[in-house]
């Protein structure tokens, strides 16, 4: 599956991994998506639409997606079932900013997106649930928000 397959795609179930300290002595944190045609990916990271995000979460993903931790009910049911409606990403000056996760756009008006890494105690690591407001202002004079599906796939 490519990063473009996932738009109108359904979630059925969105987990989650937490470590409070990895190798280098930060804290991660990585979302696995359960999509309702039974395949898990990861939060996209990168725009490059070869990567095929099946592969990246066998291959990047610490714990299956059985034994990975369950968000709250409400979330749970804010998600399932919910159609990804556009995938957006971050840009400074014209450069994808690479350290940051995708933004999905759900057919509810919640976009959702993660702070995966940290220092512990000092960087709120987590899923970030917004509305559309928030989603806003997420631009400024320095940061564009770019769609895939009306921004960078008709390019």
């Amino acid at each position: 599956m490519k990063l473009s397959d996932l738009i109108d795609e359904k979630i059925s179930k969105i987990r989650f991994n937490y470590t409070v300290e990895n190798e280098q002595g930060m804290q991660e944190f990585q979302s696995q998506i359960r999509l309702s045609n039974g395949q898990v990916v990861l939060l996209p990271k990168h725009l490059n639409d070869d990567i095929d995000l099946v592969e990246d979460y066998s291959n990047n993903k610490r714990i299956s997606f059985e034994k990975a931790q369950r968000y709250g009910l409400t979330s749970r049911l804010m998600f399932r079932n919910k159609q990804i409606k556009d995938i957006h990403f971050r840009f400074l000056d014209n450069e994808q900013v690479m350290d940051s996760s995708a933004i999905l756009e759900l057919d509810n008006g919640k976009f959702i997106t993660e702070n995966n890494y940290g220092p512990n105690g000092l960087t709120d690591i987590n899923l970030v649930i917004m509305n559309k407001t928030q989603f806003l202002n997420l631009a400024d004079d320095k940061v564009q928000i770019r769609s895939l599906r009306n921004d960078i796939l008709k390019h």
